[in-house]
């Protein structure tokens, strides 16, 4: 085998794992969340970037979600304050994690 086929070859074999691995993580199921206002307005404001289950598979502090969601609206997501509030009640409660102490983590 050439240098050329074998460096083709680790590249293909790299891009499978790669893929085999992302399918696994889209394929687990997230975890399970209440109805409500809140998990309507997920699906209803953030479903046009985001699939319900990449927002509910993530754990954050509710600092940290309250930043995400006001980034979110910077970026263009449609929510009045009232909405904003009630989804930012609604991730707290049921989407919480991490270290309260922590600040909120950065964005993309």
């Amino acid at each position: 085998m050439r240098i050329r086929d074998l460096t083709l070859s680790t590249l293909l074999l790299g891009a499978g794992i790669g893929t085999a691995v992302a399918g696994q993580q889209a394929a687990a199921p997230a975890a399970a969340t209440p109805p409500g206002p809140g998990l309507d307005l997920i699906k209803e404001r953030c479903g046009f970037c985001h699939s319900t289950a990449q927002v509910t598979s993530v754990r954050k502090t509710p600092a940290a979600w309250a930043a995400t969601v006001q980034s979110m609206i910077d970026r263009g997501a449609e929510l009045e304050p009232e909405e904003q509030k009630v989804m930012n009640d609604y991730l707290a409660a049921n989407l919480a994690g991490g270290d309260a102490s922590a600040p909120p983590a950065p964005q993309n």
